[in-house]
């Protein structure tokens, strides 16, 4: 072990040692490390542990940050239905009066500026802080700190731009090993009358929908209601609100404000009933999401061996979550290229392989058998966008949540 990876001793919101293993991976790469030419890659631990006093879910170790975020490709504009979904979130701050043309608004882990593009033109004042800002944000007229968001960070910020009416973490808490020093944070910047919103995927998600490849060395940490609230509020921070999200296969969406006399409302109470029905007895359902996984696993040492030098076989969706599936299922060796609608992956290779990425209208190019979609959670809109490339003999494998042939 050396300093690149560090095993996690402590929980990262109780800080107890009492840890104890739920999953476990193959090694991988880091997830987003597709890289312009083939060479050596590090692999590093992948293991999901629960803490026994709080329950908290997080990953055993943790790589550094300058490793896991060096050439970030991931950008929201791509993805599929953020967009919208988050058009839909500005609507909601507006429609609770939480922004109108006089607030300020600051966005941690602002990526592209998708998000802040769209409120600027709504509020007086928007920031974004970003460790990716300079080579995301490029064009758009936004500003944005290329930093990570941390307190000594948000002590400048205090001094040049005073409180914020409105700071929005859209998917980054979950990536963030020293959650105390980010809340901290948080906490001077939030006026008294503000609103903290954060979006992140969630344990629900991986437990009901096995969405094992959602698990990777970016993702440090997966929530419930009750873990982060409990942890928010050693910060001044209280929940007001909370909903379940579909994005990303299962997510929450958290609104906390520093005001005292706020009540748990009847909402926040049955949200935590709903995910607690999900989440009992997780230990022994992370042993069934396993098991299904070892048979998901056999089905496609079955197909490959049936079809060995017979078949040609491709894949669809060179995202992060793509890198854990294909070590942990060992397909490495077993796929000629992956096609992507990302431009800024096309000619890199999966990280660790020989495994190209392709822009998809190279599809109609290739004698193609079958197209394992990664991406299988958009499997029928990545068909559809896609028809036009495909021909009418291809089929499609599912790899999750049960492997399947369409």
């Amino acid at each position: 072990m050396n300093k690149i990876e560090i095993k996690k001793k402590y929980c990262r919101l109780c800080g107890s040692k009492k840890l104890v293993t739920v999953y476990k991976f193959r090694k991988t790469p880091i997830g987003d490390d597709y890289r312009k030419k083939i060479s050596f890659t590090k692999f590093y631990t992948l293991k999901l542990k629960r803490c026994l006093k709080c329950n908290f879910v997080q990953l055993s170790n943790v790589v550094d940050v300058k490793k896991v975020y060096g050439d970030y490709l991931y950008v929201t504009s791509t993805s599929v239905g953020l967009l919208n979904h988050f058009f839909r979130l500005a609507k909601k701050l507006i429609q609770f009066g939480y922004i109108n043309k006089n607030s300020k608004v600051l966005e941690i882990g602002s990526n592209d500026g998708t998000f802040l593009e769209f409120l600027q033109k709504k509020v007086n004042f928007v920031l974004g802080v970003d460790p990716a800002a300079k080579k995301l944000i490029k064009k758009k007229k936004i500003n944005t700190i290329n930093a990570f968001f941390n307190y000594r960070l948000a002590k400048k910020i205090l001094n040049k731009f005073g409180y914020f009416d409105v700071i929005i973490a859209n998917n980054v808490i979950a990536n963030i090993d020293n959650l105390s020093d980010t809340f901290k944070g948080i906490e001077i910047l939030l006026g008294n009358k503000g609103v903290l919103v954060i979006e992140t995927f969630a344990l629900w998600g991986i437990v009901q929908n096995n969405l094992i490849d959602n698990v990777y060395h970016e993702h440090l940490s997966y929530f419930t209601i009750e873990t982060l609230n409990k942890f928010a509020q050693k910060f001044n921070l209280k929940l007001t609100y909370v909903e379940f999200l579909k994005v990303k296969g299962g997510s929450l969406r958290f609104f906390f404000k520093k005001e005292n006399n706020t009540k748990s409302s009847q909402i926040i109470k049955k949200k935590i009933i709903q995910e607690k029905r999900i989440i009992q007895d997780i230990d022994i359902k992370f042993k069934k999401i396993f098991q299904i996984n070892l048979n998901n696993k056999k089905k496609f040492e079955e197909f490959f061996k049936k079809y060995k030098n017979k078949k040609k076989i491709y894949g669809f969706g060179a995202s992060v979550g793509t890198t854990t599936l294909i070590y942990d299922f060992k397909l490495q060796d077993k796929i000629f290229c992956i096609f992507d609608n990302e431009k800024r992956r096309f000619n890199r290779f999966l990280p660790g392989s020989k495994i190209k990425v392709l822009n998809p209208l190279f599809i109609k190019n290739k004698n193609i058998d079958y197209i394992i979609i990664f991406a299988w959670r958009y499997a029928n809109i990545i068909i559809k966008k896609n028809s036009k490339y495909l021909k009418k003999n291809i089929k499609f494998i599912l790899p999750l949540p049960k492997f399947k042939i369409i």
